[in-house]
């Protein structure tokens, strides 16, 4: 199974550690190929967002650290890969080094979602970008994808991929660009560039900009 591993950078979690589900009925149609698209709402009933409807949504044990608790949900694709992953009721200490003058950050695609509200406040968007290296101790580069805050300069920690979303705490919807999915001759941000003209990077995109909270 190719699992979408999205790497933490720069940040410091405070967490704990993340279950099947019915989809509800709905339909849609994405660019290319036409597919039907469901809503789906989390168990705790805070958030919605729409999936296609041969994807799956697996509920996990919650990784919340938050005293108030959260959800962890994992979105799986008609191959049973993880596409992405939510979690919230996560209490993060963002804490940012000195750039690394040799850290190439790239910024592929951006979309304001202004339907997801904060109680603190904050702006939220999805993103889709890239840092080379992902950190001083990793020489390898990772492409995430991800709804996250403004919190500060982008790039100036890496690829935070987490939003504010309750007043003490937040969550994080994203996932990564597999190694996995660079094609011949490619280099992994050549694959990770080219991603972002396929039609699996156009649903995923259309499923972390469904988000929205239910409050």
């Amino acid at each position: 199974m190719r699992y979408r591993n999205t790497t933490l950078a720069a940040a410091t979690l405070l967490v704990l550690s993340m279950s099947s589900c019915a989809v509800p009925s709905g339909t849609g149609e994405t660019s290319g190929t036409p597919a039907a698209w469901v809503s789906y709402t989390t168990p705790d009933g805070s958030l919605v967002f729409e999936h296609r409807a041969d994807w799956t949504v697996q509920e996990k044990p919650p990784l919340a650290n938050d005293p108030a608790g959260g959800i962890s949900v994992q979105v799986n694709d008609a191959e049973g890969d993880m596409v992405a992953r939510l979690d919230t009721g996560i209490i993060t200490d963002l804490v940012c080094a000195d750039p690394d003058e040799q850290a190439a950050y790239a910024e592929y695609d951006t979309e304001p979602m202004p339907e997801l509200d904060s109680e603190q406040g904050t702006e939220q968007r999805f993103v889709y970008r890239s840092v080379a290296p992902s950190s001083p101790e990793r020489g390898e580069a990772v492409a995430t994808y991800a709804v996250i805050s403004e919190l500060g300069d982008r790039g100036q920690c890496g690829l935070f991929d987490f939003f504010t979303f309750t007043e003490s705490s937040g969550g994080r919807f994203a996932g990564s660009y597999p190694s996995d999915a660079v094609g011949a001759g490619q280099s992994y941000l050549e694959g990770a560039a080219a991603y972002e003209t396929s039609d699996e990077f156009r649903d995923v995109k259309r499923m972390l900009v469904s988000l929205r909270d239910t409050r």
